[in-house]
């Protein structure tokens, strides 16, 4: 039935009132008038002698009231009462109808809105998914571009390490090539004297080769010539050991090393870069061999030391002490170069950050050192002025922690 044919049509006093209802009414109007009065609907049966009085509604009797007893004027009054009732039960049977239908109204709106809500869901589950895919797929992107800057930085540092062992070994091959070449020429001289013993000629005739080849000269040189070959043997030697270590060959899982001697080592092949214009200054204490990964240590110490000598234009000073505090054995390396602006100090670590000129770095050397650092559960603290330098101090713990134990 529709809305409005319910709130239209005329209702009847059966779907007014149940028959318990109408059985309550008539007792409280029989009691109030004292006589008996009964509801009568309009086709019911009319019983003589009674009086009788419609109930109308909306022009039209719905009932009647039926009395032996009771007057007309009280059939009248009750007849009123029972208007009044019947207007309040209207009254209230359509709000109900009404609030009923509005909530159910409601109910199919929210039915509605929640059927658009489960598809919406739905498309935002499948446009997460894919955002989720394609962000995976960035983090990939961003981890290979990542790993092929450190890259980068790190051929760059081996770069400029190389460029400076091409020097300390060129400067040892130098001259163990001039020497030889003189060695050579030695040998030539002393042909010709050997040619005049073997020919058997005079006394006279040897001294004469002799004394043109000069042979007293060779005889004093030539072991000289042999102790400075030796001397840049044993030099080339030192630079292949020294690079050995620094690269730590076959050793990339965690082993005991000694700081200082790594320390060393690095400056060692620092040392085309350090020159004479810059001064080291080392207090190197006794220090406990530590369980670490030796050639990532040596690449942090190695990055350190460069910046160190890199901040530095023209003359200056860098300080290298090694100490032990706290079950850590500690580094620090300070420099007399430029420093690093207050505002830049909380960037230092940030990958690609860099306050060098284009060219010089890329920004990712303390962001190595920072992660090496990090990686044997250390700490890295930095203090700097600018103008009048930077220190940095790095903490390694003595004793390994349980995550080193298990190789995490």
């Amino acid at each position: 039935m529709d809305k409005n044919d319910r709130f239209d049509r005329r209702l009847q006093l059966g779907e007014i009132f149940t028959a318990k209802d109408l059985a309550r009414i008539e007792r409280a109007l029989s009691g109030a008038l004292k006589c008996e009065i009964a509801i009568v609907v309009p086709d019911g049966a009319k019983k003589t002698g009674n009086q009788r009085v419609a109930v109308p509604w909306e022009l039209e009797p719905v009932a009647y009231l039926v009395s032996r007893e009771a007057t007309s004027d009280q059939l009248k009054g009750a007849s009123t009462l029972l208007v009044l009732l019947l207007k309040e039960a209207v009254r209230y049977r359509m709000t109900a109808e009404l609030h009923l239908e509005t909530v159910r109204a409601d109910y199919h709106a929210l039915q509605e809105k929640h059927a658009a809500l489960e598809r919406s869901e739905t498309r935002y589950r499948e446009l997460s998914r894919k955002l989720e895919d394609q962000v995976a797929a960035q983090v990939l992107e961003i981890k290979e571009a990542q790993r092929k800057m450190f890259l980068s930085e790190k051929l760059a540092s081996v770069g400029q390490l190389a460029a400076g062992v091409a020097h300390e070994l060129n400067t040892p091959l130098a001259y163990i090539r001039n020497n030889l070449v003189a060695a050579r020429g030695y040998l030539d001289d002393l042909e010709s004297l050997f040619a005049a013993v073997v020919h058997g000629k005079d006394l006279t005739s040897m001294r004469a080769s002799w004394e043109q080849s000069d042979i007293d000269y060779i005889r004093s040189d030539f072991p000289l010539l042999l102790d400075a070959c030796l001397d840049g043997v044993t030099r080339l030697a030192s630079i292949v050991s020294d690079l050995k270590i620094f690269s730590n060959i076959n050793k990339m899982q965690q082993s005991m090393d000694d700081v200082n001697g790594r320390l060393a080592t690095v400056l060692s092949m620092l040392k085309p870069q350090i020159g004479d214009r810059i001064e080291i200054e080392q207090v190197f204490a006794d220090l406990p061999a530590i369980l670490c990964y030796p050639a990532h240590l040596g690449q942090a110490l190695y990055n350190l030391l460069q910046n160190a000598v890199q901040a530095i234009e023209g003359k200056g000073k860098v300080g290298i002490r090694t100490f032990t505090m706290d079950g850590h054995v500690g580094v620090a390396i300070a420099d007399t170069g430029a420093g690093i602006r207050e505002e830049d100090i909380s960037r230092i670590y940030d990958p690609f950050f860099t306050t060098k000129v284009v060219g010089q770095g890329i920004g990712l050397g303390l962001s190595v050192v920072h992660d090496v650092v990090k990686a044997h559960h250390g700490r890295i603290e930095v203090e700097s002025q600018p103008g009048k330098g930077t220190s940095f101090t790095i903490l390694l713990p003595i004793e390994p922690t349980k995550d080193a134990e298990d190789g995490e």
